[in-house]
This record gives C-alpha cells, sequence and structure tokens, in this order.
C-alpha cells in the first residue's frame, strides 16, 4: 500500500485562531520500502496569512517553535516558503513527479499521521487550497492505534507510541520529522 505520512506544525490547536507554520510529507510504499532516508520528501513553511504579515495562536504553541519562526522571518535558504492559498498545486505537482496520478483533476492519496483526521486535516481544508488538487482519502491511518493498550483511555501520544516500539520517544516537532516517526513505528508492525 503507498501512503503519504503528513505533520503540520502548528501555532495552536484551533483552526479558528491558529495558524499552519509548517507542512511535511513523506511518501511510503509497503510494498517497496526504501531506506528511510530516500523515501521522497515534501516540505514547506507558510507565510503569514494575516494582514502585518503576523501569526495567530496560543502561547504554549508559539513558543515550541522559535526556530520555524527565525526560518520564516528570515526566509533562510534552502526552504521553501508558501502561501497557504497557493499550496496546494505544489504539493500536487509534487506527488504528481512521484508517480501519483490525476482523476478528475485531483490527486488521491491514501494518508498516515498522527491525529491527522482531527486536527491536521481541519486546518488543511480551513486555511490551504489542498483540497482543490488533492483529495485525501477519508481512511485514515492513525499508528496510535497500532499501538494502543487495554488500560489506556486513549489513542497514545507519538512520544507514547516511540516509547512502545522501543524506539526514542522524543518527538522533534518538526513536520518532516515526525512524519518520518509515523512511518517508523507503521513499518515496526506491519512489515
Amino acid at each position: 500500500m503507498k501512503y503519504v505520512s503528513i505533520d503540520l506544525e502548528m501555532t495552536g490547536l484551533n483552526p479558528d485562531t491558529c495558524d499552519i507554520l509548517e507542512f511535511g510529507a513523506v511518501l511510503d510504499d509497503l510494498e517497496n520500502p526504501l531506506p528511510l532516508d530516500e523515501l521522497p520528501r515534501f516540505h514547506c513553511y507558510f507565510s503569514p496569512m494575516h494582514e502585518g504579515g503576523t501569526f495567530r495562536g496560543e502561547p504554549y504553541a508559539l513558543q515550541m517553535h522559535p526556530e520555524i519562526f527565525k526560518r520564516i522571518d528570515e526566509r533562510r535558504e534552502p526552504y521553501t516558503y508558501l502561501s497557504p492559498k497557493k499550496f496546494g498545486n505544489n504539493f500536487k505537482q509534487f506527488l504528481l513527479k512521484n508517480g501519483y496520478m490525476v482523476n478528475r483533476d485531483k490527486v488521491t492519496i491514501n494518508v498516515a499521521g498522527k491525529n491527522f483526521g482531527s486536527s491536521d486535516l481541519q486546518f488543511l481544508n480551513k486555511q490551504t487550497d489542498l483540497d482543490k488538487h488533492v483529495k485525501i482519502s477519508h481512511k485514515i491511518l492513525d499508528p496510535g492505534m497500532l499501538y494502543v493498550e487495554k488500560d489506556d483511555t486513549s489513542l497514545p501520544a507519538l512520544s507514547n507510541c516511540l516509547q512502545r516500539a522501543g524506539f526514542d520517544s522524543n518527538v522533534s516537532h518538526t513536520a518532516i520529522e515526525d512524519a518520518l516517526d509515523v512511518i517508523k513505528l507503521i513499518r515496526y508492525k506491519l512489515l
């Protein structure tokens, strides 16, 4: 099965009052798994959406990302910076270059991600033009389901999943690294 591991870094949890800072996607194919460092990646930072070039957010989340804010402010090389409203076609072109096909003007993908369906997808739908270019399957793979234990009261966090799989449980809170962690967790259980 081919899937795209996607992670976002945001300025909080509410897409009505917070913004996307960073998008990371890593392509994986469970039938033909490549080494992690050879997997195709799409990464970008988002330009501020609001008047005066500002981001909205919650204090706890804003303080988590000083390096991201520096990169965005200074437009550091070699990173990519996109307007949220012009993001979708860029991601679609990346998918097309990596073997995905267009059906009715959109590319359809299977997505994996920790809390993707309940959080990241809401931000993407509300703040970007992704849905004009990419159709995300309604069946989303959250690796928490693979690591749930009988005494859990909710799906385990990414750090808990990593710890239960025997990996370093420190979560980087950078989009590409977190997307790669999801792939490691999926591969650990399924390959």
